[in-house]
């Protein structure tokens, strides 16, 4: 199947020439591959049992800058794209406010950016470089991730949609809390992970900024799998081997009214599928740049013209414009 045309033109904002630099080089943090009998990941949250290996080799590559990029980047291209979309947010450290007032923008600029039939918002990060930790907890921030990786995997982005079988997320049409039948049916047909990223403070994104790997540079033999070791569940993304081929874009100086959306799964396989991404340290930054606070939101985007309801028949199921709600 064709990608579907974005419902909304959308255009670079007015700071897209603002920075001339084409490319230059910089370190990222490239994941090791696992020798024999050893796997790729972390335990979180309980201790380690010494099977797991967590390392990375710094290496050096090349950076474009995403602003100069003619035609400019999209979901359908490169996986990523850049847009303005400003926000009435005024506290982000509160969820209830974020849950509120931000979740509805970003679904509507999701929907836009993908052409999505439903989109819904279900999770976010608040990230701040003063912070070491790379989990939040409830109501605070965490360090930026400088790790290449994508957060889901071919395999673990279905089971974690059905994982919201038992989140409580209730449809208003159907006047009830979602079911395991129910996501299973949405599950048959095609859905989307997809992340927003931007700046939450007035000052532009100088330090450790978030950049993208285009996704027609990434053979998926590159790709290997890291897993997140919880207590009660095992979690994957996919981590990357270094490849000189990969060609990764950053937007320089990116304000509080710009953000960043890619995929980091579509179950669709003839387009962009996979954006593996990373924090990193430009070394055209100033040192006493301000720290970098920026918010990622995390969404599942359905296209419903390809969802069969339960007995076969097309067209039946309809889900909730309002996105995910707690009931």
């Amino acid at each position: 199947m064709a990608p579907r045309a974005s419902s909304l033109a959308l255009t670079v904002s007015p700071i897209s020439r603002a920075v001339s630099t084409e490319s230059w080089r910089v370190t990222l943090n490239y994941q090791v591959p696992p020798p024999p009998g050893k796997r790729t990941g972390r335990y979180i949250n309980q201790p380690d049992k010494g099977d797991t290996v967590d390392e990375h080799i710094p290496t050096e590559t090349t950076m474009h800058n995403g602003r100069l990029l003619s035609p400019p980047a999209s979901l359908e291209t490169t996986g990523f794209c850049l847009h303005p979309w400003s926000t009435q947010c005024k506290d982000f450290s509160n969820d209830e406010e974020v849950v509120k007032s931000y979740y509805p923008e970003m679904r509507a600029l999701v929907k836009a950016t993908s052409g999505a039939d439903r989109v819904f918002v279900f999770d976010h990060t608040v990230r701040n470089t003063n912070n070491t930790n790379l989990n939040a907890a409830a109501g605070g921030s965490a360090a930026p991730v400088p790790r290449v990786h994508c957060d889901y995997t071919a395999d673990g982005a279905p089971r974690r949609l059905m994982q919201f079988a038992n989140a409580g997320v209730y449809s208003h049409l159907r006047k009830r809390v979602l079911n395991e039948r129910d996501i299973q049916e949405l599950a048959a047909g095609r859905f989307a992970f997809i992340n927003v990223w931007r700046s939450i403070v007035d000052a532009p994104v100088e330090r450790s900024p978030l950049a993208c790997c285009d996704t027609r540079s990434v053979p998926k033999s590159d790709h290997f799998l890291y897993e997140l070791l919880f207590p009660d569940r095992t979690g994957e993304n996919y981590s990357l081997r270094f490849n000189e081929a990969h060609k990764w874009y950053y937007y320089p100086h990116m304000k509080k009214d710009e953000a960043l959306v890619f995929k980091v799964y579509d179950k669709q396989e003839d387009g962009p599928r996979f954006v593996f991404h990373t924090a990193f340290e430009d070394p055209l930054t100033k040192p006493d740049s301000p720290a970098r606070q920026s918010i990622e939101v995390r969404a599942i985007a359905f296209f419903t013209g390809d969802v069969l309801d339960i007995d076969g028949e097309p067209g039946s199921f309809k889900l909730p414009e309002e996105g995910f709600l707690q009931s």
